[in-house]
């Protein structure tokens, strides 16, 4: 990698209670011309090639980063990345890229890793856009992922205060004409991506009878699956693994989450609400509920990604128990991880009331996992 020599700007890497992890430094984007054939090209639009660069720097003798999350938004839903790939200043840290709402995700490193980051990386793709295009304009978001030393371990995550804005300039000559066919390069809802994941499960389920377990898993599954709808997700789009007295669900890539995370919080409380009005204490569904997102591919016996782990962790952590014991009249009890908090509920997408969430730190010292969340049990 080489120095940095133009900066666009500076963004403080802020955790819970404005917590201070570090900084990144992003580069003035680059632009050039897309030489030799272009890949998927788009009738109507020229393309070139844009590279970001950046570099990390956590606060001296604080904890290090583990992973690094750069992710990159255009205000013009008519701009296009193909070929999106990403390098860091050291070869032997993977880089996994993934489309996200209105723009893209470089994903550096392993959240549930304890391997410290380079400090710098640098996202690459082709830009397709109108050839009309005089400039795009858009804005710079990293998540970090930091591991905490000491007697415990605890994995923080932070992000920019702010995002940080751009403007790119396309090449003085765009191309527009080498096509390659990618007919061949589909991508199926298998494909792997950043994905929002959720996981539940029943409260007190080994209390019911063989019958009554029978009945427990239809009303889980019914629940679920009216929650999903409600939050306007096709059940075709959804990957589920189910468990018996829970289910585990990759949704689909590229979901508006400040519109589907509330609904599904609303569609799982009337859900249950309308499933228990009739039923007696004992047969009543209570529900543990878990989201996180992150980058995650489908492996021969499920999907792998360090989401995928950190989901069950938080949905088997004391706390949620804990706030679902304390609150006998609330029907479920949710957590989300800092990164979700932030990013959707403390902004009150949804009706979401951040008021409403409790900070927790769901520590599981026999999994080796630490993470600062925030649960949320609503009264009927």
């Amino acid at each position: 990698m080489k120095p940095m020599d133009e900066a666009l700007g500076t963004g403080e890497l802020v955790s819970g209670r404005d917590h201070l992890a570090g900084q990144v430094l992003f580069d003035r984007p680059r632009t050039r011309p897309a030489a030799g054939p272009v890949d998927e090209a788009i009738p109507g639009a020229g393309c070139f090639r844009w590279s970001q660069r950046f570099e990390l720097a956590p606060v001296p003798r604080r904890a290090p980063f583990v992973a690094a999350y750069l992710v990159v938004r255009f205000d013009d839903p008519a701009i296009v990345l193909r070929q999106p790939s990403g390098t860091s200043a050291d070869p032997a840290v993977v880089v996994a890229v993934s489309e996200v709402p209105g723009g893209y995700g470089w994903l550096l490193g392993d959240p549930l890793g304890d391997a410290p980051l380079p400090q710098s990386g640098e996202a690459h793709a082709v830009v397709h856009a109108p050839i009309e295009t005089v400039s795009v304009t858009g804005e710079l978001r990293m998540d970090v992922t930091t591991l905490g030393q000491g007697w415990r371990v605890e994995r923080r995550h932070a992000v920019t205060a702010r995002p940080v804005r751009f403007t790119l300039t396309p090449p003085g000559e765009w191309t527009s004409t080498l096509v390659r066919p990618a007919a061949d390069k589909a991508v199926t809802g298998r494909a792997p991506a950043v994905r929002l994941c959720m996981a539940a499960d029943t409260e007190a389920y080994s209390r019911l009878s063989v019958g009554e377990s029978a009945r427990a898993q239809s009303r889980l599954v019914n629940v679920l699956t009216y929650a999903r709808a409600y939050a306007g997700l096709r059940e075709s789009d959804v990957d589920i693994q189910r468990s018996g007295d829970g289910q585990f669900a990759i949704l689909p890539a590229g979901v508006d989450e400040s519109v589907v995370i509330p609904r599904l919080v609303a569609g799982i409380k009337a859900a249950l609400a309308e499933t228990n009005a009739d039923l007696s204490d004992h047969a009543r569904l209570r529900l543990r509920v878990a989201l996180h997102r992150g980058h995650v591919a489908p492996g021969m016996n499920g999907w792998v990604g360090g989401a995928t782990i950190a989901v069950h962790r938080l949905l088997d952590c004391l706390p949620l128990r804990d706030a679902l014991a304390r609150e006998p009249t609330a029907d479920f009890a949710l957590i989300v991880p800092e990164v979700l908090y932030k990013d959707i509920i403390a902004d009150g997408y949804g009706g979401l009331d951040p008021r409403e969430f409790s900070q927790v730190d769901a520590v599981l010292p026999s999994k080796n996992f630490a993470e600062r969340a925030w649960v949320h049990a609503p009264r009927r």
